[in-house]
């Protein structure tokens, strides 16, 4: 069965002035795990092509794929100034494939996963996948293939007697095979990021499984030896020097952390790496370890309110988000001292944000990302609504949404408080930082 797998991300992903393109890893995953002895397999990558829609069609026709899978990275592209969807474009690409062929269209990646349903029914594939899906993909090729029912393939979604069916579990695939990469134009993603990923950690589908810093937050910790060894065939393969570890919290635990860095050392890997750190648990051994392995920087998420203060504890407001800040200050005071970039996104306009915490927000940037520093900050308005957190029941008893299916397309949630005002706020803060910007 000859398979085709596009990926459909053409947004930008937006870090400080800079615009960053990530590479479809978790498509390059999926086209591992297919056999190409049984299955000829293609990739097309959307993210570069001049017209979109052109290129899959000649693709389409040239190669007659039986079977095409369709990933999508993001539901949009994550800014309130600018709220793009990504999903009318994945429409119009398989609305130009059904126009010349009948191949079986099967939808899947993070952002299908998010909203699996919501996302089938304006979609209309012929199947999704929900989950991390490589393993889900080739067994759906293989009984297709075979002619067999795929009803019970784990994160199958499909539509039946007019209704959307969902399998009870998420597909789930382990980390055993290396990516396929040879299919993608590394060369101009050398040029439009922050390196090709290399998977470290990956942590749980919700982040109320585990708090951050307990061995339970991960549910793949890859051994230390298997990410040198991948690093070290990207480099004799692909002859690539700069990576981005794919880590939530590239410090978290410590130790794997420092490991990993005498191992690249140890190794002699000549590379340029970033990645995620957060406040906690990091050092000035971990930051030098980091520098003396090719770190050039790390992004840093910022302060937040806490869910007692939202409700209306006003009284632990300053102390506890003063608390947040002094820790971030020292990691960024921490990182200035071994010249290592750091990129801060902070995030305003949160529950129980009020004038007074803004002003906070912005004097801690001022010093932590301010002239001199080597700092790039990133200032990102309300949050995202996704199915099943607090914030989203919040907007939906505040009227804000009616239902998860509102969350198709991007919706923010900012507070009240400081809804009419915020955005001049921190208009006016950035025309005195060149290297800050709103998102």
């Amino acid at each position: 069965m000859r398979i085709l797998l596009i990926a459909t991300n053409r947004h930008n992903r937006w870090m400080s002035r800079d615009e960053v393109r990530p590479l479809p890893i978790g498509l390059a995953y999926v086209a591992a795990y297919v056999d190409p002895e049984r299955h000829p397999l293609r990739v097309l990558d959307l993210m570069f092509a001049d017209d979109y829609l052109a290129e899959t069609e000649a693709v389409v026709r040239d190669f007659q794929p039986q079977l095409i899978g369709v990933s999508i990275r993001n539901l949009d592209n994550g800014s309130y100034v600018n709220p793009q969807s990504a999903l009318p474009i994945t429409r119009e690409v398989i609305q130009r494939i059904r126009s010349c062929s009948d191949a079986t269209i099967a939808c899947g990646g993070p952002a299908f996963s998010t909203l699996p349903q919501d996302c089938f029914d304006y979609l209309e594939p012929d199947v999704g996948l929900a989950g991390d899906a490589a393993d889900a993909f080739a067994q759906l090729a293989d009984l297709l293939e075979e002619d067999r029912p795929y009803n019970d393939v784990p994160g199958i979604v499909y539509r039946q007697d007019g209704e959307i069916r969902t399998a009870p579990n998420r597909a789930s695939s382990g980390l055993e095979r290396p990516p396929r990469l040879g299919d993608l134009d590394l060369e101009r993603y050398r040029q439009a990021g922050f390196g090709v990923g290399v998977i470290t950690k990956l942590g749980w589908y919700s982040s109320t499984v585990a708090s951050p810093g307990t061995g339970d937050q991960w549910r793949i910790i890859r051994p230390v030896e298997e990410v040198v060894e991948e690093v070290q065939r990207l480099q004799r393969e692909y002859s690539l020097e700069e990576f981005f570890f794919i880590d939530q919290a590239f410090n978290q635990p410590s130790q794997y952390a420092k490991d990993l860095c005498h191992s690249l050392i140890d190794a002699g890997a000549s590379i340029r790496w970033n990645t995620n750190l957060r406040p906690e648990d990091c050092d000035e051994e971990l930051v030098s370890l980091m520098v003396e392995s090719g770190c050039q920087m790390v992004l840093i998420g910022g302060a937040s309110i806490p869910t007692l203060v939202a409700c209306g504890d006003d009284a632990s407001d300053s102390l506890r988000l003063s608390t947040d800040l002094a820790s971030l200050q020292r990691l960024c005071d921490l990182c200035q001292s071994q010249n290592l970039t750091y990129s801060i996104t902070q995030g305003f306009g949160e529950p129980g944000e009020t004038e007074g915490s803004i002003r906070t927000k912005l004097a801690f940037l001022s010093a932590a990302a301010g002239p001199g520093r080597a700092a790039n900050v990133t200032l990102r308005i309300g949050n995202r609504l996704l199915p099943g957190s607090e914030l989203t029941r919040q907007a939906a008893h505040e009227g804000i949404i009616s239902g998860d299916s509102d969350l198709l397309m991007p919706v923010y949630y900012v507070t009240p408080a400081v809804r009419t005002d915020l955005l001049r706020t921190l208009e006016a803060a950035v025309q005195d930082h060149p290297t800050w910007t709103i998102m």
